[in-house]
């Protein structure tokens, strides 16, 4: 009789130290398995239970394969009776996923479990890129058909449409990242990959940026707290100051954010932890705004309780926030469109401007800078060295008093 269930499969170990969760399938003693895409460290696997720890949403998926697994598998025991082979029952399960999933079908699977793991942003994209691309071509169709001449297609039609390079290969990620997991889950086999020879293009953009004399001008601009210009200046000077902060999260920061003076967040985006100091400026800043349960007060407890709604929401304050600056922008007669990464790429800039190496600003944004020897050393930067950085910028720009 055959047996399936859920296992972390230590023989496999990857490169940084995961291991793959499988299905296996078991008669008497030998074995298969089958791939469910999830791989995690050993110590966010509960061995004795089969399950991931403290990850409510992911043991649901898995169990609603299981499910779909189980149920095939009880298929096959009623087909052939008296017949168990392990090559027999994967084909089985893997070509019955197979016929039954169309690409926009598992599609649209993948945003449904990105939704149920409160994961909105990324379910909005793979929606938006699902809604462009089944525009284009049939998705309507089993991933075996779907071929490399046709990704090709896609490609010069979207051209033909208008679409940059860059924006193309926005769609193109999660199309590709679509036929990954197709393939993780056994949909559909290694060898019938369409992306291994398409490369995704991209090209450089040059960052807007304002110059030492813009930025002092952008935070001497005279505006009077009743203009309606005047909260969308302020937050641009605290993304400046707040060393380019995602206006995402600088809009989700509460006072449970601040600790010991300074400002602690995980990136929406990236999930990175930063530690920002809280300066006189910033204090001075926060203070014109009325806060509520975040700092400045713009997002209501309503919208912070409806976590799919919360994502087209931020879209609309950003573009709000953005059309004022632009606004901004026109005053004070600067050759870029003021936006809310202008700051970002500004404090990087006036850095370096003002002598300070690519390391030390790499770390203050975020990134790792080089390779992976620098970014073990950049670990080693305290966040006195970053703050002295981030105050002297501050007051190179500033001089302003309230």
């Amino acid at each position: 009789m055959a047996t399936l269930n859920l296992v972390l499969d230590k023989r496999r170990a990857r490169k940084d130290g995961t291991y793959p969760i499988v299905f296996r399938v078991r008669v008497e003693d030998k074995f298969c398995d089958i791939g469910t895409g999830f791989k995690v460290l050993i110590t966010q696997y509960d061995l004795k239970n089969n399950c991931l720890l403290n990850d409510i949403n992911s043991n649901l998926q898995l169990d609603q394969l299981k499910t779909h697994y189980l149920k095939r598998l009880r298929a096959y025991s009623v087909e052939n009776v008296g017949c168990i082979d392990l090559k027999s029952i994967k084909s089985f399960l893997i070509n019955k996923m197979t016929s039954e999933f169309t690409i926009i079908e598992f599609w649209k699977m993948h945003i449904e479990e990105l939704t149920v793991s409160s994961r909105h942003g990324g379910a909005r994209v793979y929606n938006t890129s699902l809604s462009v691309i089944s525009k284009v071509i049939d998705l309507d169709i089993p991933f075996a058909k779907l071929n490399f001449k046709t990704i090709l297609e896609l490609e010069t039609k979207l051209y033909k449409r208008g679409m940059s390079t860059n924006g193309i290969g926005v769609y193109m990620r999660s199309f590709r990242a679509i036929c990954n997991k197709a393939i993780n889950f056994d949909v559909v086999g290694y060898e019938w990959y369409p992306f291994r020879k398409y490369k995704i293009k991209k090209t450089k953009t040059t960052p807007r940026i304002l110059s030492i004399t813009e930025m002092k001008n952008y935070f001497s601009l005279d505006l009077n707290p009743s203009h309606f210009l005047y909260k969308s200046w302020l937050i641009g000077k605290l993304i400046f100051m707040l060393r380019g902060i995602n206006i995402k999260d600088l809009l989700l920061l509460s006072s449970d954010n601040i600790k010991s003076g300074r400002i602690i967040y995980k990136r929406a985006k990236t999930g990175k932890i930063y530690s920002v100091k809280v300066t006189d400026e910033v204090a001075e800043v926060f203070k014109q705004f009325i806060s509520n349960n975040t700092l400045l007060g713009i997002l209501s407890n309503t919208d912070l309780l409806d976590k799919e709604k919360l994502v087209a929401i931020h879209e609309q304050k950003r573009k709000v926030i953005n059309s004022h600056l632009s606004k901004i922008g026109k005053i004070l007669e600067v050759n870029e469109v003021i936006s809310t990464y202008v700051f970002r790429y500004s404090f990087a800039n006036i850095s370096k401007q003002v002598g300070y190496s690519k390391d030390l600003i790499a770390e203050a944004l975020g990134h790792e800078y080089g390779n992976s020897v620098t970014g073990i050393y950049l670990e080693q930067f305290d966040n006195d060295l970053i703050d002295e950085m981030n105050q002297k910028v501050i007051d190179e720009v500033s001089g302003f008093h309230y």
